[in-house]
């Protein structure tokens, strides 16, 4: 190329987050999917109530550490065959996720393409998860948390690297940049949270939706776009909260059902079973209401 032939335009990107971003949902959602249809009733009965009551302690590490609540909550995980994960991704979009994309998804998303923006899906949900949601959008570039897998092909639970969260997806946006001739300073990126502002902080128009009230904060201090979509419930604790009772009034049918087909003895136990989950449940209901509404007291969107 001589001096005088005009340098070759660096193209732009849009990066999105995922849970809260592009659709109503949270990785707690996605797990407690894959738990009820776990195939064992008994596992399944362990899985979920494990999860819900725990509630107060994953949401307390989310507050603190995005990247070692995903550690530590893809633990539960451990023992799902890689097939079925898979299987199951597909189900979870086509049955449940599809109808929590907001509205107004496909027309930012064509308005970014119209501009001609590389579109990368960029999350910390599961690769399983977010491959069909990507598909679906036309997002070609997917990058989403991965687990480890045996030989087995049984989960191990452990979370291979790079683990998608905070200084991780920025480092990424970072190599992405410069292997595609990327400029991030005429870039988008698009996140809810502020576990996200190391990915915002990359890009020249970063964008907040439906911002917590850390990241809206920061939105209005630096002049960031702050685009509100109704979402209730979104936070974790919030869906948490929601959805506690409600798993647990199913499990304890599916428990008690299984109990009627069953010797007298197995159905006692089983029926005492049935009435420790349900409690089980009421308690971390409770207790994720409360950790909401502290949190509630700490910031409001406006």
């Amino acid at each position: 190329m001589s001096d005088h032939e005009p340098k070759p335009v660096a193209r732009a990107a849009a990066f999105y987050d995922l849970d809260g971003t592009l659709l109503n949902g949270t990785v707690v959602d996605h797990y407690l999917y894959y738990a009820r249809h776990d195939p064992h009733l008994p596992a399944r009965v362990r899985r979920v109530a494990s999860t819900l009551a725990r509630a107060p302690y994953f949401v307390y590490l989310d507050r603190q550490d995005r990247r070692r609540f995903n550690q530590v909550f893809y633990r539960s995980y451990e023992g799902l065959s890689e097939d079925r994960l898979a299987m199951l991704g597909e189900s979870l979009f086509e049955g449940v996720l599809q109808k929590k994309l907001y509205d107004g998804v496909q027309e930012l998303l064509q308005a970014d393409r119209d501009a001609g923006r590389v579109q990368v899906l960029l999350t910390g949900a599961l690769d399983f998860v977010a491959r069909p949601v990507a598909r679906y959008l036309g997002i070609e570039t997917v990058v989403a948390s991965r687990l480890e897998f045996g030989r087995n092909g049984l989960c191990t639970g452990v979370l291979r690297p790079p683990v998608m969260a905070g200084p991780e997806k920025a480092g990424w946006i970072r190599e992405f940049a410069a292997a595609h001739g990327i400029d991030l300073g005429r870039s988008v990126a698009y996140a809810d949270d502020a576990a996200d502002l190391p990915m915002l902080s990359m890009v020249g128009r970063p964008v907040a939706v439906n911002p917590d009230s850390q990241l809206l904060a920061t939105a209005r201090s630096h002049g960031w776009p702050v685009l509100h979509i109704d979402a209730p419930a979104r936070t974790l604790q919030g869906k948490l909260a929601r959805g506690a009772l409600g798993l647990g009034a199913d499990l304890a049918r599916a428990v008690r059902d299984e109990a009627e087909l069953r010797a007298p003895a197995v159905r006692a136990r089983l029926g005492a079973l049935a009435g420790r989950v349900v409690g089980a449940l009421e308690r971390a209901a409770s207790e994720a209401r409360v950790a909401a509404q502290d949190a509630g007291k700490g910031g409001k969107d406006t």
